[in-house]
């Protein structure tokens, strides 16, 4: 083959001595150059199924978060379970890629949002290193926002009320779910469970009655691991506590292991796992005759509330770390409307102490 390419180029220069078309001729190349650049056989880790775990390995790994590394290989799995993997990468065209992305309707849009991502990362890399000319996952059309997204509803406030007569019942004088005020300070902050669980002492400054958002917990290999770092930049931010939280965070301290520096731990001072905090929210709907919706579902609550005392969208979406203003809009509150300019203590009622 190269041997034929190479041939080409004189004739490409001169058409006169073989009496063959020039514009043949340069499609003829146009065909041969991407092979040329890819030097590789697809028995020789061109296949994307062998050629996108290779480039995660090597320039990935040890670059990124493990939780985003898990994410990518989690993607990966999901990919090589498609017939587009078994595709030559220097064979992919935007319409390949885009069935694929059709095949994978029945996903929600996050889901098929990391596949796009991965795979134009991938072919971004194959175009930095010469393998191919074009990306051709440039231009393909993702669904709507609204396709299989999971809506989360929030809890009324009577329901809110319910869950925190549950969640701080005594019985035989012990709380009856040991983490219940861990809960309730979710509810009043609007914290995501990771950014709760890697929550330490030193973030929580009571005599101004703020709390830092800078951590965020992840689940990597079975094990939990506290990332020095938010989800997003927008995500390290202070929140003002209201009367609630700031009773929550006493209770909390109250039962802490001394010397533990977390404020969601064990009863031997070790951190708090999502699954434990996740069966206090089951048990405790359960005993309030609620429907359990998720952790989450108190994130949505807080932003609900917020709204509901006529809170400005920015500042709503300030509070719960969001990067953009529209992802809140799309994924907590459905109506938005007023114009109303709060202080972020005025927002949750806050101590202005």
């Amino acid at each position: 083959m190269l041997a034929r390419f190479q041939a080409l180029q004189p004739t490409v220069e001169d058409k006169t001595e073989t009496g063959v078309k020039r514009e043949e001729l340069n499609a003829d190349a146009q065909i041969l150059a991407p092979v040329m650049l890819g030097a590789a056989t697809p028995d020789k880790g061109m296949l994307l199924a062998d050629y996108a775990p290779n480039w995660l390995e090597t320039y990935k790994k040890g670059k990124i978060r493990p939780s985003s590394f898990e994410r990518y290989q989690f993607c990966l799995q999901l990919l090589c379970k498609d017939e587009i993997a078994h595709m030559d990468v220097r064979s992919i065209r935007l319409e390949d890629i885009q069935m694929y992305v059709n095949r994978l309707e029945d996903m929600s849009t996050s889901t098929i949002k990391k596949q796009r991502l991965l795979l134009n990362q991938v072919f971004e890399h194959a175009v930095l290193t010469d393998v191919i000319v074009r990306n051709p996952a440039e231009g393909v059309q993702m669904p709507p926002m609204t396709h299989n997204t999971k809506v989360v509803f929030p809890y009324e406030k009577d329901e809110q009320e319910q869950l925190v007569t549950a969640f701080t019942e005594e019985k035989n004088g012990r709380l009856r779910f040991r983490y219940g005020w861990g809960v309730i300070l979710i509810l009043e902050t609007g914290l995501r469970a990771g950014e709760a669980l890697a929550l330490e002492w030193n973030d929580i400054n009571e005599e101004k009655h703020t709390l830092k958002v800078t951590k965020n917990m992840v689940r990597v290999d079975g094990k939990n691991i506290v990332q020095r770092t938010t989800k997003t930049e927008s995500g390290r931010r202070t929140i003002p506590l209201n009367a609630r939280a700031i009773k929550a965070v006493q209770h909390l301290k109250a039962q802490a292991v001394p010397g533990c520096p977390y404020v969601f731990a064990t009863q031997t001072g070790k951190h708090l796992s999502y699954r434990n905090l996740l069966t206090t929210m089951e048990k405790a709907c359960e005993a309030a005759g609620v429907e359990h919706r998720g952790l989450h579902a108190l994130r949505h609550s807080f932003a609900s509330n917020l709204y509901a005392r006529g809170v400005e969208v920015k500042i709503i979406s300030k509070l719960l770390g969001h990067a953009i203003v529209e992802i809140t809009y799309n994924r907590y509150i459905h109506f938005f409307e007023g114009d109303i300019d709060e202080t972020l203590r005025q927002a949750v009622g806050a101590w202005v102490g």
